[in-house]
């Protein structure tokens, strides 16, 4: 089975802020499924399904389906079932952001919207350096996890 590409770094904390507005919830009529809503495109949802044993993950977002990349509907979900460890004091960093205003802003340039977010953090006088921190701890483990395709 192929492993999962890692994402640009700006979509652990899209996924850091999904955890925040409570985005990621279980399928209520399906109890092996997870749910994330997308913020930016609100009549979107994106099914997760995992198998620990296995260690396989999968979602229908796009970046997942079209660049097999860990995208951050599964990440968030590895966060929610706290697979990934992170301090929850920086969810509130993350609450209510307009990612698609954000991402019109810089056309969708990953890093050009990474460099964003961390400046509007800077300007409400949020710890920038450890919200750098705590996504760079997310990359590691999300590197060490080798999760691969379902």
């Amino acid at each position: 089975m192929q492993e999962w590409k890692l994402p640009p770094k700006i979509k652990i904390i899209e996924a850091l802020s999904a955890v925040a507005d409570e985005r990621v919830v279980i399928d209520a009529l399906l109890p092996n499924e997870w749910k994330c809503f997308s913020v930016s495109t609100p009549w979107k949802t994106y099914t997760i399904l995992y198998d620990e044993k296995n260690n396989t993950i999968s979602s229908n977002d796009s970046g997942s389906v079209n660049q097999s990349f860990l995208w951050y509907p599964t990440i968030a979900f590895l966060l929610k079932i706290w697979k990934l460890k992170f301090d929850k004091d920086v969810l509130v960093m993350l609450e209510n952001i307009d990612w698609l205003k954000l991402k019109v802003q810089v056309n969708k340039d990953y890093e050009s919207l990474f460099r964003l977010l961390l400046w509007n953090m800077h300007m409400k006088w949020y710890n920038v350096d450890y919200l750098i921190a705590q996504v760079d701890e997310i990359y590691e483990q999300l590197k060490n996890l080798h999760l691969k395709m379902k």
